[in-house]
């Protein structure tokens, strides 16, 4: 017979206690042991060829590195670098159906901070600011606040003769508008370009919302016209009590005699410039810092007061740092505002609200300050 036909040899052994059984015994020899459970061992060197050994499948996870920081990424989740938040390239449909089949149940990791975090927690979201993405927001709006302020100040300063000093009239009060205007331009370029929902920003425009914000608008700024006349006891018991290093009630009156007896359009103007400096004030400090440090403390009752009060001591005290020494008079004024105005973004949830008070709040001012 050729060696083709032979059958291989094997060896029997018992499964319990591995004692050598021999052909056609199914019982284990093995008087402690003596069970008929058997199985077959191939004998060394006379292994079957004839089925190939499979090769274990390597699984291949899509990766890309970061042009910025050159981190490598094998999540299929985000957008965006972890670690330097650059946008990442962005992988092809088919590709991300054929690695979702393979891993459906594979859960990303990323290490940061000497430990791993789930990359859910990197996705940026369309409806929802992440911590780190709203920080770093608000600080590059900032920085273009600063920028435009001092290209401003230096501009004015340069006109100026050696002895002069910066008189208070329509085109200085108009051109301090620029900086609080631009500084609500990089969160609303950012969420376009994101493509992400205004609602991130606080901004909700289904019908029936816009009404109930126009009327706690409405309400919110007759609270705010009550903060202005008690601003004036606040300042007069300062300047009282020996805080009257500036004359800022001499201040005030020239403001006020500027605005008196400039033409209509310039008020306009000026009604026009405040509007939008309102509304952008309000995207950055409720609807982006707001909004953030909302989604970073608890919801309960002291996560919402401990956010209320630290957006208003930072738009505080970045008022009186611009615009000392005035500023030190209207500290206080500024903080009960914004505490105020959290309140009501708290209550309704719509920066409508907020814009809306405002809005009425500083045009009545106006009106009131140069036709009465």
């Amino acid at each position: 017979m050729s060696k083709e036909n032979e059958k291989p040899q094997v060896t029997k052994f018992c499964v319990y206690c591995g004692t050598t059984i021999q052909e056609n015994i199914a019982y284990c020899p093995n008087p402690k042991c003596g069970k008929s459970v058997v199985n077959i061992k191939p004998s060394k060197g006379k292994i079957d060829h004839a089925k190939p050994i499979p090769k274990p499948i390597k699984k291949e996870l899509i990766s890309r590195k970061c042009s910025n920081c050159g981190s490598i990424i094998t999540s299929m989740v985000l957008e965006q670098c972890p670690i330097c938040d650059s946008r990442l390239e962005k992988i092809p449909e088919q590709e991300i159906a054929i690695q979702s089949k393979k891993h459906q149940s594979r859960i990303g990791y990323v290490f940061k901070n000497k430990k791993l975090v789930p990359e859910q927690k990197f996705v940026l979201k369309k409806s929802e600011w992440n911590f780190r993405e709203g920080v770093r927001v608000f600080s590059n709006a900032l920085m273009v606040y600063i920028t435009v302020r001092l290209v401003i100040t230096m501009w004015l300063t340069l006109q100026l003769g050696p002895s002069e000093t910066l008189d208070l009239n329509m085109t200085t009060i108009l051109l301090s508008q620029a900086p609080d205007i631009v500084l609500g331009i990089y969160p609303l370029y950012y969420i376009y370009s994101k493509r992400h929902n205004l609602k991130k920003l606080g901004l909700i425009f289904t019908k029936k919302s816009l009404v109930i914000a126009i009327t706690v608008g409405i309400a919110g700024s007759i609270g705010l016209v009550l903060i202005d006349n008690f601003s004036s006891l606040v300042i007069e018991f300062m300047y009282d009590s020996g805080i009257n290093f500036y004359d800022i009630f001499a201040y005030l009156d020239e403001e006020y005699l500027v605005l008196q007896n400039s033409n209509l359009i310039l008020v306009i103007l000026l009604l026009s410039l405040l509007s939008l400096s309102v509304i952008s004030t309000e995207l950055v400090f409720r609807g982006v810092l707001h909004n953030t440090l909302k989604a970073h403390f608890e919801n309960n009752f002291l996560g919402k007061v401990t956010v209320i009060v630290i957006v208003a001591l930072v738009y505080s005290l970045l008022f009186l740092f611009f615009t000392l020494p005035i500023g030190i008079y209207f500290f206080l004024v500024n903080f009960m505002v914004s505490i105020f105005l959290g309140v009501i973004y708290e209550i309704n949830k719509n920066l409508v609200s907020t814009i809306m008070a405002s809005l009425i709040y500083n045009i009545t001012l106006i009106i009131l300050i140069v036709y009465f």
